[in-house]
């Protein structure tokens, strides 16, 4: 009895602590205010002693994988995912700091080189969640669930996990060109996307939430909640792969809303503001976060910059502004602006507005995101492609061709390139070269 007493109150103490902690830390990201020593070190204490493995201060021999699924049956049919600590820590040499690649709130990522059952010296990227961080027993458990059970190409791989000895460790495939915040923050010319590549980094996200949100069950969806640029890994072809499903939550397919009884989640500048306000989450709470992404992408910049004036910090705000006031040429990424088909920008901008509508209701369901995003790659690929493979007629004339395939894309955009009007784009080429 008196064993259960102390552990209920260290466990409440632990919950009051990790929220404690999590608020006061996102304003000391935010607002360079410094969290006191204090709040962290019993932060740290409480969760030692009542975090993860509460009963484990009763006893100091280690689980038994038994025991393990005895309190988390959900486990257990999940062990053919399970690597083994001493696999982990071969890999990555002990955790090396040589093959360090970052850290967050979550804890740190190393680069690693597995050898584990199938695996040969395979490259892996291996997260070593922190009990002191902002993941708890709950996320990682969530992440693991969905990632072994759900797989899309545009959707990090989930190769194993390990929580021996109290360990919260997720292994995945390696993406070699790091995530799409990194090429946002570097202003450089040589570590630039072209516009083409965000085009299909930004449609290949948006088909990793369309197959989330429609198509993992007949009976459910998944609510990613947590859509940021920092979330999308790039692997060594560009192919964008949307990463980090601890914060997921699973809907009903046809339950409109889900009520999240837990604390608001989530990242400042992404978050839906009807969720923020209402604590309903929504498969459109995703689309709102989706476009604040594809304005980054547009802009060149992050979603929250500190050192901004107020009115340039939140990137939501400041794009919807000048897309309303038809200035968006003023806010565009210098890097990409000649890149960009009109066409191209028209379409794309659009969609992008319509996800960062105030009501979910206004806002668009994913695949008609995916739609126009792939329609923006067309109208991009086929006014620079068929428009510069002309021979080098006179300007008139290249004008008469360009507005016969621009008016054709806009009007039959649904349907591919060789409609009535391509046909007389490619007539008038013929009789030309004649």
């Amino acid at each position: 009895m008196i064993t259960q007493t102390i552990t209920l109150y260290l466990t409440k103490a632990y919950r009051i602590a990790k929220v404690l902690y999590t608020v006061l830390k996102s304003v000391s990201l935010l607002d360079s205010v410094k969290v006191p020593e204090e709040i962290l070190k019993a932060h740290e204490f409480v969760v030692a002693k009542a975090g993860i493995y509460t009963r484990d201060i009763f006893r100091l021999e280690p689980e038994t994988s038994d025991q393990k699924a005895q309190r988390h049956p959900e486990m257990k049919q999940l062990n053919h995912c399970r690597i083994p600590l001493e696999a982990i820590k071969d890999s990555t040499q002990d955790f090396n700091s040589t093959n360090f690649i970052g850290k967050g709130g979550y804890g740190s990522v190393y680069k690693g080189i597995l050898t584990w059952e199938d695996h040969v010296n395979e490259l892996v990227a291996v997260k070593r969640l922190d009990v002191t961080g902002f993941q708890g027993k709950k996320e990682f458990l969530t992440e693991v669930s969905i990632l072994s059970q759900y797989q899309h190409e545009n959707i990090i791989t989930l190769i194993g996990f390990c929580d021996d000895n109290g360990e919260m460790i997720l292994v995945y495939e390696y993406a070699t060109h790091g995530s799409l915040d990194q090429y946002l923050r570097d202003t450089t010319i040589s570590n630039r996307l072209s516009w083409p590549q965000l085009l299909k980094i930004c449609i290949g996200v948006a088909s990793a939430l369309d197959y989330l949100h429609n198509h993992v069950a007949e009976k459910h969806r998944i609510i990613h909640r947590d859509i940021k640029s920092s979330n999308v890994l790039l692997d060594e072809n560009g192919k964008a792969k949307l990463s980090d499903f601890g914060l997921a939550r699973i809907a009903l397919a046809n339950q409109q809303n889900t009520l999240v009884i837990t604390n608001i989640a989530g990242t400042y500048g992404y978050n839906d503001p009807q969720y923020e306000r209402t604590g309903y989450l929504s498969k459109e709470s995703d689309v709102y976060s989706f476009g604040v992404v594809l304005f980054e992408v547009l802009c060149g910049r992050l979603a929250y910059v500190l050192s901004y004036h107020d009115e340039h910090r939140f990137l939501h705000h400041l794009a919807r502004t000048h897309y309303e006031k038809g200035e968006l040429d003023k806010i565009i990424d210098q890097r990409i602006r000649n890149d960009i088909k009109p066409i191209t920008l028209k379409k794309f901008s659009a969609i992008a507005y319509r996800c960062l509508q105030e009501t979910r209701e206004q806002r668009p369901a994913i695949a008609d995101v995916v739609f126009q995003l792939k329609v923006a790659m067309r109208f991009q690929v086929s006014c620079g492609y068929r428009f510069y493979q002309f021979p080098k007629y006179g300007d008139d004339l290249k004008e008469q061709i360009y507005k016969i395939i621009n008016k054709n894309l806009e009007d039959e955009e649904d349907e591919f390139y060789l409609s009535g009007y391509m046909k007389e784009a490619l007539s008038l080429h013929t009789e030309t070269i004649r």
